[in-house]
């Protein structure tokens, strides 16, 4: 599969089967859209795959066997957008995560078996969107989600076993500025104790 040099989008979403990728794939200098969604046999992604400098959408939406990203995902330098949502088996995002610099949407929701994310993510400088919703092991957020500034959307509905906000949420400048829209339904603990938050624009939403 490398050798199909001028490759732009492979699409293998729904092949149920499909358990890995080949190293090989580390050779499309080309793709720029790499979807698996719903590949529910997909264990691991080989390390090649970041080589694919050039990719912008990587969709692992629903492999719910996949259990770890390769350090080297960071190494994509113009992916804007990351969906790992469904995946059962992922319990952590690699900490190289905070250098994909121009990442503009993660969506991390309906992984029951996440349990933090690494502090690196306050490097993600372009995220807009961040979609945690449904991670029921997430018991809280890393200080450097502060450093978000661009953040304008950040999902937590149904996180409940995260107690509380860090106080360096309160910091934000998009927070400070109303652009940030914390969506917070099923988390009745944040909502009672987040008192340093009172310039969120609160959505409460029922899914």
């Amino acid at each position: 599969v490398g050798g199909l040099s001028a490759l732009i989008k492979l699409d293998l979403s729904r092949c149920t089967m499909l358990t890995r990728l080949p190293d090989s794939i580390g050779g499309l200098s080309t793709l720029t859209v790499l979807d698996l969604y719903e590949c529910e046999q997909l264990t691991v992604l080989p390390d090649s795959v970041g080589q694919l400098t050039a990719l912008t959408a990587l969709d692992l939406g629903w492999c719910e066997s996949l259990v770890s990203l390769p350090e080297s995902l960071g190494d994509l330098a113009a992916l804007t957008r990351l969906r790992v949502c469904g995946c059962h088996a992922l319990q952590a995002l690699p900490e190289s995560i905070g250098n994909l610099a121009a990442l503009t949407d993660l969506d991390a929701s309906f992984c029951p078996a996440l349990e933090t994310l690494p502090n690196k993510v306050g490097a993600l400088a372009a995220l807009t969107t961040l979609d945690l919703s449904y991670d029921g092991a997430l018991t809280d957020l890393p200080n450097g989600i502060a450093n978000l500034a661009a953040l304008t959307k950040l999902d937590l509905s149904s996180c409940h076993n995260v107690a509380s906000l860090p106080e360096s949420i309160g910091t934000m400048t998009a927070l400070m500025n109303f652009l940030l829209a914390v969506i917070l339904s099923g988390c009745q603990t944040v909502l009672a104790t987040c008192r340093h938050c009172r310039h969120l624009t609160w959505m409460p939403v029922n899914r």
